[in-house]
């Protein structure tokens, strides 16, 4: 099992806030971290987490877990 771990900053659609979210992305197959930053970036700049995650996992083929804050409660998105 490879696992990479990263962070992620994207406007939340609903509001101005800016949110930084830990990522980890978790694939039995060799992803390579080009293809892991390109997909960040290509990412809409605004974006829900839980969206963030079905996007990275549909696009990486991987399972991925995104963790952030938004107004002070604590989110986890799972993608298997």
């Amino acid at each position: 099992m490879n696992t990479y771990e990263t962070t992620h900053r994207a406007s939340c659609p609903n509001g101005d806030l800016k949110d930084t979210y830990q990522i980890t992305i978790r694939s039995q197959e060799t992803i390579m971290v080009e293809d892991i930053l390109r997909t960040l970036k290509d990412s809409p700049s605004k974006i829900y987490q839980e969206d963030l995650a079905t996007l990275l996992r549909a696009k990486l083929g991987a399972e991925v877990t995104v963790e952030g804050s938004h107004h002070g409660i604590h989110i986890t998105s799972t993608r298997r």
